[in-house]
């Protein structure tokens, strides 16, 4: 929705931990910017945190405060696919980076998935999906 309307940067903040998804996070944000033409910023805090009350995480270990490790790393991904370095995993920094953000309309035009996008199909589908009597289509291999 962000690049239907017109959005060139888009801002991601995260605060989430090692375990959970740090193997997909140098590619997070340059997936997002690639199939939607704009900036995207990937914002994730470092350090830990500790809460009061024990939680469990749904991941069959026993009850704990510590929330885990944030791994930090922001980095700002461009719609060609390109991406900055990233910052430090363990202490906080501050990200400068100059974005041209003519390569939104350049990518844009070279892909030219707007042009062959189908929103309004999408939209049907869309609210056709989310009704609870839904029935997906299933294409069985023979």
């Amino acid at each position: 929705m962000f690049s239907i309307n017109g959005a060139e940067i888009v801002f991601n903040p995260s605060a989430t931990v090692g375990t959970l998804s740090e193997p997909l996070w140098g590619i997070e944000a340059r997936n997002a910017a690639i199939a939607n033409s704009y900036f995207t910023c990937a914002i994730n805090r470092v350090g830990t945190e500790v809460f009061e009350k024990e939680f469990t995480s749904g991941d069959g270990q026993p009850a704990h405060k510590d929330f885990g490790h944030f791994y930090g790393s922001s980095y700002v991904a461009a719609p060609n696919g390109s991406r900055s370095p990233g910052l430090s995993r363990v202490k906080n920094g501050l990200l400068i980076a100059e974005l041209d953000l003519n390569l939104c309309r350049q990518v844009r035009d070279h892909w030219s998935f707007q042009m062959t996008q189908r929103l309004d199909m999408y939209a049907e589908q869309l609210a056709k999906a989310v009704q609870p009597d839904f029935v997906p289509q299933i294409i069985h291999k023979k």
